[in-house]
C-alpha cells in the first residue's frame, strides 16, 4: 500500500528502520496500514483473493506471532497439520493414506470462502482465552479491521482474515480448532485437517451422513459455511483429493488383494507442467542450454520431493518427458531451427547428458531416503 520495498528499507538501515517501528509500540503510536488487494489464479476460471500488508504491518505481525504461537500450540491436536511448526502436508497426506485402510468411507469437506467469513468477535474471544495482553489484542484487532484497498476504493471488512498475512494462518487454526476438539477423540472417525481443507473417514456411509449433518450444526454455530457443490460423500473406490494427492482403491496384482493408493492428481500434474513451461518461456533464447536445465532441475526436485510417498512413477515419466519437450522447444530456439521436428536431433538423452534429472530415478532416491528416515524415527 505505501510502495515501500525490503530493498528500499535495507538502503533505509534495516536497525534504523526496527528502531523506529519499536518506538512506534512503545508509545502506542502504531497503527495498520490499509492492505492491498490482489488476486493469483485458483484452479482453471477462479482467482484466489489475497491481502498484502505493508512490510512494516508483515515485521510486526511476525514478532506478535513468534510470542503467541507456542501459547496455541500448548492446545493445537494431531489432527490439524497446516501452517504449524515441525507439521506440513506430507504428513497429512500419509495420515489419510494410513486411515483410509480402515476407514473407506470419506466425508471431503468444502468450506465457502472461509478465509472472508471468519467471524472477528468469535475469533477475539478465542484468542483472549490465551492472550490477556491487551496491546497485543488491540494489535491483532487493528489487523482484523484494517482497510482493503481495491480498485480504488478502501472498504472495512466485517468478517475474515486476509489470506498474505503473516499471522493470517494461525489465526486461521485458532479458529478452526473448535472443530479439532469436537472430532479429535472420535474412536470411530478420523479427522485430518489442513488449515481449511479436510476430510473425516468413517466405517460406514450411514456414519458418513450422520458426520456430514453433525458437522453442518457444528460449522454453523461458527458462522461458517459448507459449499454444497463441492463437499461429498465418497467411498474410497470413487476417489478423493486431499493436498494435492488423488487417493483411490484398487487391486494390486502383486498382493492380490484391494489396496487403497494415492497419486498426483491432475491439478498437481498440470501445475507442474505449467511452472515448467513458464520458467523455459521466461529465459532469453541466448542463455546457455546448462543455465535452462538447472532452472527445470529445480522445479522438479520440488515436484520429486512432495510426491515420492506416493505412487508417482507413471507421472514421473510424464513429467521428464514434458521438461525435455519445453527443452526441445528452447533449444530449437537458440539455434534458430524453425522446424519443429527436432526429436531425432535432440532425443531425452541428449539433456540428460547434459545434466537433466532423470525424475523416476530421483523419485525413487528420495522414496528410500524416506523410508530409512522413518524407520529411525520409529526405532
Amino acid at each position: 500500500m505505501d510502495r515501500q520495498t525490503i530493498a528500499e528499507i535495507r538502503g533505509y538501515g534495516v536497525e534504523k528502520f526496527l528502531a523506529e517501528v519499536r518506538n512506534e509500540l512503545d508509545n502506542d503510536q502504531y497503527l495498520a496500514n490499509v492492505i492491498r488487494r490482489v488476486y493469483i489464479p485458483k484452479g482453471t476460471n477462479g482467482k484466489r483473493p489475497l491481502g498484502i500488508p505493508t512490510v512494516k504491518d508483515r515485521v510486526v505481525q511476525m514478532a506478535v506471532k513468534m510470542i503467541i504461537e507456542p501459547l496455541f500450540e500448548a492446545d493445537f491436536l494431531g489432527c490439524s497439520l497446516g501452517f504449524r511448526p515441525k507439521r506440513n502436508n506430507k504428513e497429512a497426506a500419509e495420515l489419510v493414506h494410513k486411515y483410509s485402510n480402515t476407514h473407506r468411507w470419506v466425508v471431503d469437506i468444502d468450506l465457502k470462502n472461509y478465509f472472508d467469513t471468519i467471524d472477528h468477535g468469535k475469533l477475539m474471544e478465542l484468542v483472549r482465552q490465551r492472550v490477556g495482553d491487551k496491546r497485543i489484542l488491540w494489535l491483532i484487532k487493528q489487523w482484523l479491521e484494517a482497510g482493503i484497498l481495491e480498485d480504488g476504493i478502501v472498504t472495512t471488512p466485517e468478517r475474515g482474515t486476509p489470506q498474505g498475512g503473516v499471522l493470517s494462518p494461525l489465526l486461521s487454526n485458532i479458529y478452526l480448532h473448535e472443530i479439532d476438539k469436537l472430532w479429535h477423540g472420535n474412536a470411530s472417525v478420523k479427522l485430518v485437517r489442513f488449515a481449511d481443507d479436510m476430510v473425516l473417514l468413517c466405517k460406514s456411509e450411514a456414519q458418513a451422513r450422520w458426520v456430514l449433518e453433525t458437522l453442518r450444526g457444528q460449522l454453523e454455530a461458527l458462522n461458517l459455511t459448507l459449499n454444497e457443490e463441492k463437499t461429498k460423500i465418497r467411498h474410497v473406490r470413487e476417489t478423493f483429493d486431499f493436498v494435492g494427492f488423488t487417493y483411490r482403491e484398487t487391486r494390486s496384482g502383486k498382493l492380490g488383494r484391494l489396496v487403497r493408493i494415492k497419486y498426483p492428481r491432475a491439478k498437481s500434474m498440470q501445475k507442474i507442467r505449467d511452472k515448467i513451461k513458464t520458467a523455459v518461456k521466461e529465459i532469453p533464447t541466448g542463455k546457455d542450454l546448462s543455465e535452462v536445465i538447472s532452472v527445470v532441475n529445480r522445479k522438479l526436485r520440488g515436484w520429486a520431493e512432495y510426491f515420492k510417498i506416493g505412487n508417482s512413477y507413471k507421472d514421473a515419466l510424464e513429467i521428464t518427458e514434458f521438461a525435455c519437450e519445453q527443452l526441445r522447444i528452447f533449444w530449437r530456439r537458440h539455434k534458430n531451427r524453425k522446424h519443429t521436428q527436432c526429436c531425432r536431433t535432440w532425443q531425452n538423452k541428449f539433456f540428460h547428458e547434459r545434466g537433466l534429472l532423470y525424475v523416476p530415478y530421483l523419485l525413487k532416491k528420495l522414496s528410500e531416503c524416506h523410508t530409512k528416515k522413518n524407520r529411525g524415527k520409529a526405532v
